[in-house]
């Protein structure tokens, strides 16, 4: 028997979103570092560990949930053509939903365009066998951080400086000079977390085996990418210390959390030493793929755990069945309590919040709400064709 063509949901990927929904909540939420009594720098819990990894995994699972939603489509009966009109109609609507909510918070780098052309562009590679589509998105992560270095020295500055909006398609050429390399999230690196997720979606995942293997792989290649990193940076602190015109000890603080006030690790973009740096956001390459391995840990732990933890696992599974939601709410809803209440306020407000979602939608059959309206309009909610022709990914 194919497990891979099991109905059911894989609660472990459900919980992975909420890991990286809570990963996200506090990077916005918390300071990346701290000012300690003598004056130095130090980076606190979410600069150390949220910080770059929770977005990327975000990516990562957008692989995954498209070809598992490809996967749903075919077998309920629609047709190829149909599959990737309501592909296209879903990636256009949550990028003009980034669109719309972008001016909201522009304190926060927000993902929903860099999200929706992911999904626009993925599906080409959907036609890639299984052998062929681990190579392909292993490949991109190891090729295009080398690439996008000296691109994005080039263009240094020619960025939008705000999140993605309607009136940036007055200036097309920035806009996609700050999409594919010089803003935030840079697609040009950012698109292999999504090639990536494919190839993760097109294995056993149900098979505990397999979780076993992604969660004995990402973990490995993460800690060596990073122990790795961290040794190569160590000869350059003094070179990063006079590049970006800081402290020699706050140096490491800068390269771990990869912003301090008004620094960013940008000026030392111009040195091939770049690649190594294990900084947060930074699309070097040691860090591209120390990202890319936690996210592979993160979701073979949450398939090994999470189907065994009962309703807890239920109602994990419930809260990260509504990303988008959540991920919208927070947006929206940060700029209204930062001005009044403590950071620590704000998070527990969002995890009660997103504790009811998490209640609401792990016992019952409902989709989050935003969801639903996605799934609506981009017709995939509608009654498929009455057919027999179904063409799964293999």
């Amino acid at each position: 028997m194919d497990q891979t063509n099991r109905p059911s949901r894989l609660l472990g990927v459900d919980a992975a979103r909420l890991a990286a929904i809570l990963g996200m909540f506090a990077a916005h939420v918390f300071n990346l570092y701290e000012r300690e009594s003598q004056g130095a720098y130090s980076p606190t819990f979410t600069g150390a560990v949220a910080s770059g990894r929770a977005s990327v995994l975000f990516m990562v699972l957008a692989g995954v949930s498209l070809t598992l939603l490809v996967r749903s489509m075919a077998r309920r009966g629609y047709p190829n053509p149909k599959i990737y009109s309501a592909l296209a109609l879903r990636a256009s609507i949550i990028a003009v939903l980034g669109m719309l909510i972008g001016p909201a918070n522009d304190g926060i780098a927000i993902i929903l365009v860099h999200y929706g052309l992911l999904f626009l562009l993925l599906p080409l590679a959907l036609r890639l066998s299984r052998v062929t589509i681990w190579i392909v998105s292993a490949s991109w992560l190891l090729i295009m951080p080398i690439l996008w270095r000296p691109l994005a020295f080039a263009w240094a500055g020619q960025t939008l400086g705000h999140n993605p909006t309607f009136t940036d398609l007055l200036t097309p050429g920035l806009l996609f000079k700050d999409l594919l390399v010089t803003g935030y999230y840079p697609l040009m690196v950012w698109f292999g977390y999504g090639l990536l997720g494919i190839a993760i979606g097109r294995t056993a995942l149900a098979l505990p085996r397999t979780a076993i293997r992604f969660t004995a792989w990402g973990t490995g290649i993460a800690g060596l990418t990073l122990a790795l990193g961290w040794f190569a940076t160590r000869q350059f602190l003094d070179q990063i210390a006079a590049t970006t015109k800081i402290p020699l000890s706050n140096a490491s603080t800068l390269v771990l959390t990869g912003r301090l006030p008004r620094v960013t690790m940008d000026p030392f973009m111009a040195e091939s030493a770049y690649l190594w740096l294990p900084t947060a956001h930074s699309n070097s390459l040691i860090f591209t793929i120390h990202a890319a391995a936690c996210a592979v840990a993160v979701i073979g732990i949450m398939q090994l755990a999470v189907p065994h933890l009962g309703k807890l696992g239920r109602f994990m599974a419930g809260a990260g069945r509504a990303p988008l939601t959540l991920y919208v709410g927070h947006i929206l809803l940060l700029p209204l309590l930062q001005d009044f209440l403590e950071p620590i306020t704000i998070w527990w407000i969002l995890c009660a919040a997103t504790a009811v979602l998490g209640l609401w939608l792990g016992f019952s059959k409902a989709t989050g709400p935003l969801e639903y309206v996605v799934r609506v309009l981009s017709g995939a909610d509608s009654d498929p064709p009455d057919n027999n022709a179904r063409s799964l990914p293999r």
